[in-house]
């Protein structure tokens, strides 16, 4: 067995264990959508027993199995803009899509059981999420990376862009491939720079190729590199024979399919030849874009188009997955279609900032309810920070509600939300944690205390006081979670603090009292979180 990583630094781990707050419940959102069927594509969902046959727009969640039969494939758009071509003859297992892993990131792990398939993954925006593909034999983690991968008695993989670490088990060596270059082996790998490395249509080659058990490591290094040469040269002849086979009236597009649409949106470029006046030549994209007829001439002459769309999450365009040039004129009707690669992690495509609010607190649960908006067909990652510094961070991949924990006492709290493309958005709120605990007020001396003071001579004011001490003795041993201390004698208020007046536990209060009769004081102490304590004191005077 083989191992595969790419280098790129893990999440931090999770400091805090984020809980939905259980009013809210949502249904597992699809995460991926079929598209581009041919042939035969079947779906196997946990909760069923048979396979079923899925069209172009099914929705695709975790778990669900894919099967394709002979001379069948089919696409899986995923959430990011990234793709996967599931070949012919393949099972392929969506084990985790998009799901938020124990490191804080994203994690996306799609199993290979049989066959191969092509990716076209775009870089990841936080670099502690990981998408990994497995195999029989292998085990590959990616990061921005297009190309194909696949085999059951003879792994394989190929890279069109980005770089690939392999590392057999059982051994401390590792391989590393890049753009332009294959691996494939049994017991260890060998590596062949093929010009055709990463290329779909070569995939399903390759993997005929290499399931000839009878054939060595060298035969089947030699076979591949004859089959690169001879795809190769068939790729020239197709460009030769699409220039000369411009029809008299109709079109053909020089577009590249499929068209990946991040900074400079999506340009759709070809020729075309009528003679009819009222010839029309439209482009649609998704449902909400339809361009203005692109043909110009109609003098029966071969002339150029080409149509600029801004794809966008403000234009409600990019959850497109094709292009369609449509032409009519002198009775003859046809199109085309550009597969669609949109990257959701340019700024130009992915606009619009999600939205985050610090809905409630409960200081004495010690939570804060949040919410997160804007999210639709995103992805972003949602930091809580105190006092400036980092509490946790959590994927989110839907509009939903968190309930995030509070430190005790009283914090600076920002909430920061970030999608795939940057954009961010957070909110700032000063918030307490004062849990609900039981406390006491220890009053110094007797609870009735006897002062013993001689009347004054006559004309004197008998005037008589005493200073009354008690300690407030709470948890936290600090008045900041202190909310309110009140001293009465006989009903009337001697003394009142509240919030940041409170600057002691410790209390000395001067009192007057009146002879001949029994001077009583009530004290009371208010929690932030709500918790009263109260104390009594008497003093007689003789």
């Amino acid at each position: 067995m083989v191992r595969f990583s790419v280098s790129g630094k893990m999440f931090l781990r999770t400091m805090m264990v984020l809980a939905v707050i259980p009013a809210m419940v949502f249904s597992a959102p699809a995460v991926g959508t079929a598209r581009m069927k041919v042939g035969t594509v079947e779906r196997w969902k946990a909760k069923q027993d048979q396979w079923k046959s899925i069209g172009n727009g099914a929705k695709v969640y975790q778990t669900d199995k894919v099967r394709t039969g002979e001379e069948s494939e089919v696409t899986i758009g995923l959430q990011d803009g990234s793709a996967i071509r599931i070949g012919e003859k393949s099972v392929v297992e969506m084990e985790t899509l998009f799901e938020p892993n124990d490191e804080g990131g994203f994690e996306t792990k799609i199993d290979v059981e049989k066959g191969f398939l092509n990716f076209a993954v775009h870089k990841l925006k936080s670099k502690k999420s990981k998408f990994i593909f497995k195999t029989g034999t292998a085990t590959a983690s990616i990061r921005g990376t297009e190309g194909y991968i696949g085999g059951e008695d003879v792994f394989f993989a190929g890279l069109k862009t980005g770089k690939l670490e392999i590392t057999p088990n059982g051994s401390d060596q590792s391989v590393m491939i890049g753009a332009g270059e294959t691996t494939f082996g049994r017991d260890s790998l060998v590596v062949v720079k093929l010009a055709s490395s990463g290329e779909a249509r070569f995939a399903k080659r390759l993997s005929k190729i290499l399931a000839d058990k009878s054939k060595s490591v060298k035969d089947l290094q030699t076979e591949l590199q004859k089959a690169d040469s001879t795809f190769q040269e068939e790729l020239k002849e197709e460009a030769k024979k699409a220039a000369t086979t411009l029809p008299e009236n109709g079109f053909i597009v020089t577009t590249s399919s499929p068209a990946d649409v991040c900074e400079e949106g999506l340009s759709i470029d070809g020729t075309y030849r009528t003679a009819d006046e009222n010839a029309s030549l439209v482009l649609k994209v998704g449902k909400g874009f339809t361009s203005s007829n692109l043909i110009h001439a109609t003098d029966g002459q071969a002339h150029s188009f080409s149509e600029k769309v801004a794809i966008s999450d403000e234009n409600g365009l990019w959850t497109a997955d094709k292009a369609t040039l449509e032409f009519k004129g002198a009775g003859v009707t046809s199109s085309k279609t550009v597969d669609l690669h949109i990257n959701k992690s340019c700024a130009e495509v992915n606009t619009k900032a999600p939205s985050v609010t610090i809905a409630s607190y409960d200081s004495l649960r010690c939570v804060a309810n949040v919410s997160v908006g804007e999210m639709k067909n995103d992805a972003a990652v949602l930091t809580f920070e105190s006092d400036g510094s980092q509490v946790s961070e959590e994927a989110v991949t839907k509009n939903t509600q968190k309930r995030l924990k509070l430190q005790k006492g009283s914090h600076e709290y920002v909430v920061r939300v970030e999608d795939q493309a940057g954009n961010k958005t957070e909110v700032s709120k000063k918030m307490g944690c004062y849990p609900n605990k039981r406390f006491t007020i220890d009053v110094m001396g007797e609870p009735r205390e006897i002062v013993a003071v001689p009347p004054p001579p006559k004309d004197i004011e008998d005037r008589i006081t005493q200073t009354m001490q008690f300690r407030i003795r709470i948890p936290e041993n600090d008045p900041e979670y202190l909310y309110k201390v009140t001293v009465r004698q006989h009903g009337k208020v001697v003394l009142q603090e509240s919030l940041s007046q409170i600057h002691t536990l410790d209390y000395q209060i001067p009192v007057t009292l009146t002879r001949s009769m029994i001077n009583k004081f009530d004290i009371e102490v208010v929690h932030k979180s709500g918790y009263i304590s109260r104390a009594k004191k008497e003093y007689e005077v003789r």
